[in-house]
């Protein structure tokens, strides 16, 4: 029978869980990765919305091109500016009694912070979001991160996404990744997961293939679109005189004595 996973019903990559740090997001990837847990195909319907997207459930998909994937999460929502916590960034939901965003490079007429006992080192972005909060979040909080997932060796690497949701009130009742009988004896390996947060310098570089252990790299965003890997070559990689520049960043070659000759000459010159 043809199997047509549009009319799957899509359900949350795990229903409750309360992710604190990069580790906790990439035992996730990982838990995925080794088809213990499902990415969300396809965008949700609005009946998967109303049903699934509440405290303690959390997505996992993958960034595609393709006019049946997913380009951008959509749930319906509105949403405050994000807010970094490394290494996620936070959305409050929007209420109707909530006060709109100051206008951008302003500060809030207030901020809030807790007074009582000494301050605080939080073991989870969540927590610390709260903390660094200028109001109290009533409504719904959407967590987000991001990374470069190579699947395979030799293999381009992919991005995969994480959406999360949680409420303050609930948030201490949410079952944490050490919880959890399926996640907590997952050990990630290394290099396989890189953070899709970071910039480059150049903000024209174009996508090139993604190959571990032996590079740098580096991403950029622009907005509405996804950040692009920037590879830089192993230390003894070389170019070869005479061609084009490489997508990568090419070490200075050694000037021939013409041309030494002729930048003393130039150089000795009065101006």
């Amino acid at each position: 029978m043809f199997y047509d996973p549009a009319n799957d019903v899509q359900r949350p990559t795990h229903p409750r869980l309360h992710l604190r740090d990069v580790r906790d997001a990439h035992t996730l990837f990982e838990a995925v990765r080794l088809g213990l847990l499902q990415r969300v195909q396809r965008r949700l319907n609005d009946n998967e919305r109303s049903t699934f997207i509440k405290s303690g459930s959390v997505f996992v998909w993958e960034e595609s091109e393709e006019e049946t994937g997913l380009k951008r999460w959509t749930d319906g929502r509105i949403w405050s500016q994000s807010r970094m916590r490394e290494p996620y960034l936070f959305y409050d939901e929007k209420l109707s009694q909530d006060e709109p965003d100051p206008p951008s490079g302003q500060s809030p007429r207030s901020t809030f912070r807790f007074v009582e006992g000494p301050s605080r080192t939080w073991s989870s972005s969540a927590q610390s979001h709260y903390e660094r909060s200028d109001h109290h979040p009533t409504g719904l909080v959407k967590q987000a991160y991001s990374a470069w997932v190579l699947t395979a060796p030799n293999t381009r690497p992919r991005k995969w996404h994480l959406t999360a949701y949680f409420t303050y009130a609930d948030l201490p009742n949410i079952p944490t990744v050490d919880r959890d009988p399926t996640l907590r004896n997952i050990a990630v390996p290394q290099g396989v997961y890189k953070s899709g947060k970071s910039r480059t310098r150049n903000p024209d570089a174009g996508p090139v293939p993604y190959t571990l252990p032996a590079v740098q790299s580096a991403t950029h965003s622009l907005p509405g679109r996804p950040g692009t890997p920037v590879i830089l070559p192993p230390p003894n990689a070389g170019a070869t005189s005479g061609q084009g520049e490489s997508s990568g960043v090419r070490r200075p070659q050694p000037r021939r004595p013409e041309d030494e000759r002729m930048i003393r000459l130039l150089n000795s010159k009065p101006i």
